[in-house]
């Protein structure tokens, strides 16, 4: 998959730019604050539909403009493709696919692929739960329509249930309807997270191994948000079904005291270990950030496995994140994907890559560099 060319107009401090790409390496040079993170979430918004830093389009609109508009030239296994987005103050998106206008996001999932690796990918390991649920959504969706409407189905019943458990009135019977379909979702999306991050696993050791030249041992635990047998995971989807429904009946006391919903996905976690060791609780910096690395290439070659091609990558200023090692690794591992780079400083190991396009940007301009 490769992204041909884009062109932007009033997103955040560009006025009007156009910009083609390489194959390869394609590298965003800039002083802090002129622009660089800006056009790659440009690229990263026309591709997924959402920002990797904030959840307001508003914030997207260059100052003293009313919209913003985003152009996005494709090419894939399935052919040329062409995107547009455009930003209105107060009103949703809007999008067309081929100049046709797309109504549902269904109807986009798979056209562009794309990997983001940012600083803020440490939340993954460091923070919440809810880091972790929202890595193994970005990544399932990209590849799964399934996945998409199992999870916004059981997403949209959670909410559903949960006002109706803050009514005073509501009693166990009511429950019960509620309670079918949220099994239903429930099981789909366990099954699937469990597969994902199976395969993820097997991917990311060798890649983590390499890194950490044979010291360390990945490993991770993934931690449903409802109790479950050993060998859930071997279970039909019908009779996982059934048993989350079991569950759901035990807890209904429960939930109708706290009047929230207590078992599901949406409490589900993962924890990462290094030699048996909890990443989150006792690993260092450097060890989280090798962990974040070595998921984030693994899912590169987990979409490519799922997809037949390798998905876009984009590497938000991670160059200054990572150790000489680590860089050297990296660089090397990308030569067959098309990555976008910003970085405040050159850097001579780009320039080797014969394929590499590099591209200046200075106040909301930008300007392609050759030698």
């Amino acid at each position: 998959m490769l992204l041909n060319s884009v062109k932007i107009k009033n997103y955040r401090n560009y006025d009007q730019e156009e910009m083609t790409f390489g194959p390869g390496l394609n590298v965003f040079i800039g002083e802090n604050a002129q622009g660089k993170t800006n056009l790659l979430e440009a690229l990263y918004l026309c591709a997924t539909l959402r920002s990797f830093r904030t959840r307001k389009d508003r914030e997207l609109i260059k100052k003293e403009e009313d919209q913003a508009y985003i152009k996005l030239e494709v090419s894939s296994q399935e052919g040329e493709k062409t995107l547009e987005m455009l930003l209105k103050k107060d009103q949703k998106k809007r999008v067309k696919k081929n100049g046709l206008s797309v109504t549902s996001i269904s109807d986009l999932l798979g056209t562009v692929k794309a990997v983001l690796f940012s600083p803020e990918d440490l939340k993954i390991v460091k923070d919440s739960p809810l880091e972790r649920r929202q890595f193994m959504d970005s990544e399932i969706i990209q590849t799964s329509p399934r996945y998409y409407h199992s999870l916004k189905s059981y997403q949209k019943i959670v909410k559903q249930r949960n006002q109706l458990l803050k009514k005073m009135d509501v009693n166990e019977e009511q429950l019960m309807v509620w309670d079918q379909q949220l099994s239903e979702y429930a099981s789909m999306v366990l099954q699937l997270r469990h597969q994902f991050l199976s395969e993820l696993l097997a991917l990311a050791k060798p890649i983590h191994q390499a890194i950490t030249e044979g010291k360390e041992a990945l490993d991770l635990e993934y931690s449903p948000g409802i109790k479950l047998p050993k060998d859930w995971y071997r279970y039909a989807q019908v009779d996982l079904r059934d048993y989350i429904q079991g569950e759901m009946e035990r807890y209904r006391k429960k939930d109708l005291y706290h009047r929230t919903t207590h078992l599901g996905p949406h409490r589900d976690d993962i924890h990462f270990m290094i030699n048996g060791m909890e990443v989150r609780r006792f690993g260092s910096q450097g060890q989280k950030r090798t962990v974040v690395l070595s998921l984030k290439l693994a899912v590169l070659e987990w979409v490519k496995k799922e997809s037949g091609e390798y998905p876009v990558l984009m590497l938000d200023d991670v160059t200054s994140e990572l150790d000489h090692k680590r860089q050297e690794y990296l660089l090397h591992y990308l030569k067959p994907i098309q990555t976008f780079i910003t970085t405040t400083h050159f850097d001579e190991k780009m320039k080797k890559n014969s394929e590499g396009s590099f591209f200046l940007i200075q106040d909301g301009k930008i300007k392609k560099k050759t030698w």
